[in-house]
């Protein structure tokens, strides 16, 4: 059973707490290039923050993180106050005495510091923080989504699968941020740019579909950076569809009018 006492101070806690509680660095909203177009937020992948007791600002933090690491008991507030300084271990754990008071508030408040330790590159959290978005009876305020959109976009432009799947699911679905499909398009455009195979052949194979923009150069480029891949299947699976545009420019070609 939990303390009531701990619960009572979580909760003055997570009520003074402003919406933007994890420290995730800054949303920053512009305008989309197309007219009538919904705002994109361009997201950045962030420094990994605390991931030695020494990044910590103060030395009664780096002692407070040597007594967590030493595996002896801190207070809920002094666990948060690691959480807040970037410490995303901290995060992780705080995040889980959240869980355990099992509370919509608490969950909510759960889900901003899982994805702060997931930004310090904790896989574990994403998969945790994923599975509170997909939950469809906690109630986030519009900030914490527009807070926790823009950290699932750093996530999957930092190279994890878990959030780059669950997003464009989101987009699609239109849970928890609405349904974006112009989004969907515009991440993996990023994550292409940033060396995504898998994304860089699903635009290219969209295009060729005729469901996307069909330039040979940009498709060539796609298939160029798909053929990068680790997997056999998306190598393979470029090289097949540089062959049908290699076709595709011969019989073209051969068409003209000389």
């Amino acid at each position: 059973m939990v303390d009531p006492r701990l619960a009572c101070a979580a909760l003055a806690l997570c009520a003074a707490t402003p919406a933007l509680a994890a420290p995730l660095g800054p949303l920053r909203p512009e305008a989309a290039t197309a007219p009538g177009a919904a705002p994109v937020i361009q997201a950045q992948a962030l420094d990994r923050r605390v991931t030695e007791t020494t990044d910590l600002p103060t030395w009664e933090l780096q002692q407070l993180r040597r007594r967590m690491l030493d595996g002896k008991p801190i207070s809920f507030q002094d666990m948060r106050r690691l959480a807040d300084a970037g410490d995303g271990l901290a995060a992780f754990r705080y995040a889980e005495r959240l869980l355990e008071l099992d509370g919509r508030d608490m969950r909510s408040a759960a889900a901003l510091y899982l994805a702060s330790a997931g930004l310090t590159g904790r896989d574990y959290a994403v998969y945790e923080l994923v599975r509170l978005l997909d939950q469809r009876d906690i109630d986030f305020s519009e900030a914490r989504l527009d807070h926790l959109e823009n950290a699932m976009r750093n996530l999957a432009l930092q190279g994890s699968d878990t959030a780059s799947e669950a997003l464009l699911r989101y987009y699609e679905t239109g849970h928890p941020f609405g349904r974006k499909p112009g989004k969907v398009e515009a991440l993996l455009e990023e994550k292409a740019a940033a060396g995504d195979a898998e994304a860089a052949l699903e635009l290219a194979t969209e295009a060729l579909s005729g469901a996307g923009p069909e330039d040979p150069a940009r498709l060539r480029g796609l298939l160029k950076g798909a053929m990068q891949a680790e997997s056999l299947g998306t190598r393979t699976a470029a090289q097949n569809l540089l062959r049908q545009l290699d076709t595709q420019d011969t019989s073209n070609s051969e068409e003209a009018p000389e």
